[in-house]
């Protein structure tokens, strides 16, 4: 497999020099295999090998006309094929439109990078000649958003991401900015995959949380053939702010043909709490990864993770997580677990949680477990009158339900169970 590009598709997408640099790094290092410890558990580029023949850059930017899937009252951000399309919010919301990089600055994952906490954090420009996935995201970058938030809003913010019109062998690389500063806010992107084709999309995205409040949901609303890789870089807080942050993120990502969400979270100011917590559903071959990095640097932080995975047939479900502590990070209180339930024996659920603890007064602790669905449940459920299809169904459900029940907003949360149940009936 192989990228089709040449030097007039720089011109015409308006690529700078300096991105036909990073690409001349991307093509050294190649795509990701297993040789990587980050990729240890996929081989991106195997992966991509068996589903492609060649990767063309997307150039077209179409017009679309989108609907809005959620019938209660929201604020909107819409984006087709990773380019912004349309936008509803308040005045104290502003957002830019990114439509092509010549300076690495206006790149998001350089946004706020020379002030982070964390000893050794390569600049862009560092990180970019070790990692070949933002190699690559820099080399064809021609769209995205930033969005700052000052203030609380009064509804959720749903950012719609559409895929639509034969996205066969194209390859997406945007990148977007979040700033949330003062704020309680609830923001829910979703995937709506309308192109029922194969795509490689590569996304880098950077969120600065700053005495705020922020519950953040990923849904993927319907089974998409896409392969996507997600690089999130969270800031919460620095030295400066008074008062603690919550940031609490939910994937559900039922239905992608292939995700790798990457995450690396710092807290960097005392007092704040981070939470990521996943469901899914994964069926007929689908990958799904989540790999964090968790940055206790500043002392009186929280973090809670939880991973849980239903796998059938074939498919595989991943957690790589590492949480370190450094040594100012007193008092940590950091939390991790991942669970997988197996109903099939071609399934496999892989997990690789790390601790890296240099403080002295912490509470840290993992866990991992993994196995087959318990005939004994089945058979009291079938003793009970249910038909053994209903007896899993319900299992599946009690096993997922820690997840659901930590949401608060009813609005959501019907959606997430609308979201499971309906992954859960396509497999029963």
């Amino acid at each position: 497999m192989k990228i089709n590009i040449s030097n007039d598709d720089f011109k015409d997408m308006g690529l700078s020099v300096s991105q036909k640099d990073f690409y001349n790094s991307f093509i050294e290092m190649g795509f990701p295999n297993r040789k990587k410890e980050d990729w240890k558990f996929t081989d991106l580029d195997k992966i991509l090998n068996s589903n492609f023949e060649q990767l063309t850059p997307l150039k077209k930017k179409s017009k679309f006309k989108h609907e809005k899937i959620f019938n209660f009252d929201h604020y909107s951000i819409t984006n087709l094929n990773g380019a912004l399309i349309d936008f509803v919010f308040p005045k104290t919301v502003s957002l830019s439109q990114l439509k092509e990089v010549n300076h690495l600055k206006k790149h998001s994952i350089f946004f706020g990078m020379r002030e982070n906490l964390i000893p050794g954090r390569p600049t862009v420009e560092n990180a970019s000649k070790k990692d070949q996935m933002l190699s690559l995201n820099l080399s064809f970058l021609d769209r995205g958003y930033s969005f700052k938030i000052m203030d609380p809003l009064d509804k959720p913010l749903v950012i719609y991401n559409y895929y639509d019109d034969d996205l066969r062998g194209k390859m997406i690389n945007n990148s977007n900015s979040i700033e949330i500063t003062d704020s309680k806010c609830t923001i829910i992107e979703v995937d709506i995959d309308k192109s029922k084709s194969k795509y490689f999309k590569n996304t880098f995205q950077k969120y600065k949380i700053n005495e705020s409040e922020v519950d953040y949901y990923f849904i993927n609303q319907n089974n998409s053939d896409g392969f996507n890789y997600t690089k999130n870089e969270v800031e919460i807080n620095d030295l400066n702010s008074k008062k603690g942050s919550i940031f609490s993120y939910f994937i559900f990502g039922s239905g992608s043909k292939f995700r790798k969400d990457d995450y690396e979270i710092s807290l960097n100011g005392a007092n704040s709490f981070a939470k990521i917590n996943s469901a899914a559903i994964l069926k007929k071959g689908e990958h799904h990864e989540v790999k964090t990095k968790m940055f206790h640097s500043q002392p009186h932080c929280k973090s809670h993770q939880k991973i849980k995975n239903i796998l059938l047939e074939d498919s595989k479900g991943i957690f790589q997580g590492k949480v370190l502590v450094s040594d100012k990070a007193q008092k940590t209180d950091a939390y991790q677990i991942s669970k997988g339930l197996i109903l099939d024996d071609n399934a496999e659920f892989s997990t690789k949680p790390e601790l890296e603890i240099y403080a002295d007064d912490v509470k840290c602790s993992h866990g991992s477990t993994s196995g087959n669905i318990d005939h004994d449940a089945i058979y009291y459920l079938m003793t009970r009158g249910l038909p053994k299809k209903e007896a899993i169904k319900l299992i599946i459900k009690g096993f997922l339900n820690d997840v659901v029940l930590e949401i608060t907003d009813l609005n959501i949360k019907k959606l997430i169970e609308d979201h499971l149940e309906e992954n859960i009936n396509n497999e029963n």
